[in-house]
């Protein structure tokens, strides 16, 4: 008799758990929050699809090579569907790379260049065909029912709904986000899942723009990327001629608050010489207003501790066991990963549900861990730069280290084919997050990338923190100005 199966969560790191168990041959009830999206082939899901449980969906998404490479193995149909709504597949390393140095496994670097809706549509309308998949949508969960175990951790027998129903379970997957309520449900029952947590101190306000049919620019937005004193600005590449832009800054910085308005958003790209072409309505016109979102952590949760979990009958995935720094792009990639491990986990040791367990982890727990102490690392090297804080001795070892992947891998792309392949297999999770500095000949090239810096007169690339807060500070006097002398709507 197959177990009986709640995912809870419909979005990328859910969808991919209940399609890589359907496959298996389980049967699946999803669990999700917002309403099914829109039957209409012809609306833009991006604005059609109310996600209201994920305030990241309108968000810029980067698609590292990772996902694809997953989809490939475990569900070609999503990238099928991918490629019949038009979604394009790129190897960027082959765009800036000469064929003649090209390698057969350069082909790991291709990555489907899409935003966040195009791509959870496609996974949704595979899961959707899939028979043994159930959805409740929308449905909320309120809590899990749990039972002590007998000789053993305590042990998840269900899921509650805010409707008063109940659902029998066998094993329930948390895909509910690194806002998931799972692990504070548990430690209700005594049963405490440990967590390691950094602050990421950042806000991301950010917009979608299409291109113009007569724009020239280049089509690859994600090398529009720079570090001004006060500012971080992130280009990523998008469906159907889109392409978003991010403007990340300290949540303590209360001038670039303003950022949420249009006007600065507007003012604060235009001053930044590279962004500039890239906002002219000749050449782009925006899809949507400005969306924001902070309260950023990178979280490690551990449901497995001196080899005995701390609950059974519960399997974390996505962001529930793993959050990252969005800017990095890492985090569909390992929900994928998870999910289609989390599959294997049930498939292998469908009757013991500790083993299950165990194995689970086993199949995730170095490279969750390696994702988050990476991208932890990544925030507290940015975070030490804007605002000038000393490093500790404690960290300095790390922060020469990521100097080295930021400033001297990175600096090599363009003009070092080693380099170029290291910095791709990394921000594609091509291998292991943490391994990019481990061959001794790329760490040569970078230290010698590093002492060329150095040597290298300063160029600033934007406007200084007190340039860039003249200039919104400014907008935003002349957007009170116009409010002021705007006439009053009818009726008022």
């Amino acid at each position: 008799m197959n177990p009986r199966i709640v995912v809870l969560g419909g979005g990328i790191a859910g969808l991919a758990a209940a399609i890589g168990l359907a496959r298996r041959g389980y049967p699946v009830t999803l669990i999700e929050r917002d309403l099914p999206p829109p039957a209409d082939p012809d609306l833009d899901p991006f604005l059609a699809w109310k996600r209201r449980g994920v305030p990241q969906f309108r968000l810029p998404h980067g698609f590292s090579a990772r996902a694809r490479t997953l989809l490939a193995a475990h569900a070609p149909d999503v990238l099928d569907r991918l490629r019949a709504d038009g979604i394009e597949e790129i190897n960027v390393f082959k765009t800036f790379v000469s064929p003649e140095f090209w390698q057969p496994s350069d082909d790991e670097f291709t990555v489907v260049w899409a935003r966040r809706s195009a791509f959870e549509l496609a996974l949704r309308r595979s899961a959707e065909a899939e028979p043994a998949i159930r959805f409740l949508c929308p449905a909320v969960v309120s809590g899990l029912r749990i039972e002590p175990g007998v000789g053993g951790p305590p042990q998840v027998t269900g899921v509650r709904l805010t409707d008063g129903r109940e659902l029998d379970a066998d094993l329930v997957l948390d895909c509910g986000g690194g806002r998931s309520r799972v692990s504070r449900w548990l430690a209700a029952e005594d049963a405490h899942v440990h967590a390691d947590i950094q602050d990421c101190q950042t806000v991301y306000f950010s917009r979608y723009y299409r291109f113009t049919p007569d724009c020239a620019l280049p089509r690859n937005a994600m090398l529009l990327r720079g570090e001004l004193e006060s500012l971080t600005y992130i280009g990523f590449p998008g469906d159907h001629d889109t392409f978003g832009l991010c403007l990340e800054v300290h949540p303590d910085d209360e001038d670039m608050r303003l950022l949420r308005n249009t006007w600065g958003w507007e003012a604060a790209a235009r001053s930044i010489a590279a962004l500039a072409p890239w906002i002219d309505p000749a050449n782009a016109t925006p899809v949507a207003g400005i969306q924001i979102m902070g309260g950023h952590h990178n979280v490690r949760r551990r449901y497995v501790v001196d080899g005995r979990p701390v609950v059974t009958g519960l399997l974390a995935v996505g962001d529930a066991l793993c959050t990252t720094n969005p800017t990095y792009g890492w985090g569909a990639s390992m929900a994928l990963t998870f999910a289609f491990a989390a599959a294997e986990a049930v498939s292998c040791n469908e009757a013991d549900p500790v083993a299950m367990a165990l194995a689970y982890d086993a199949a995730t727990s170095s490279e969750a861990d390696a994702v988050y102490r990476e991208s932890a690392a990544m925030d507290r090297a940015r975070i030490y730069r804007i605002t000038g804080q000393e490093v500790p001795e404690y960290d300095r070892a790390e922060m020469e280290r990521q100097r080295l992947i930021s400033e001297g891998v990175a600096a090599g792309v363009l003009s070092d084919v080693e380099l170029s392949r290291a910095f791709c297999r990394r921000i594609n999770l091509a291998g292991p997050a943490d391994a990019v500095i481990n061959n001794p000949d790329i760490v040569l090239r970078a230290r010698d990338n590093l002492k060329q810096i150095a040597s290298a007169p300063f160029a600033q690339i934007g406007p200084s923190r007190e340039e860039l807060r003249a200039v919104v500070l400014a907008a935003e006097g002349l957007d009170g100005h116009a409010r002021h002398l705007a006439p009053s709507p009818p009726g008022r």
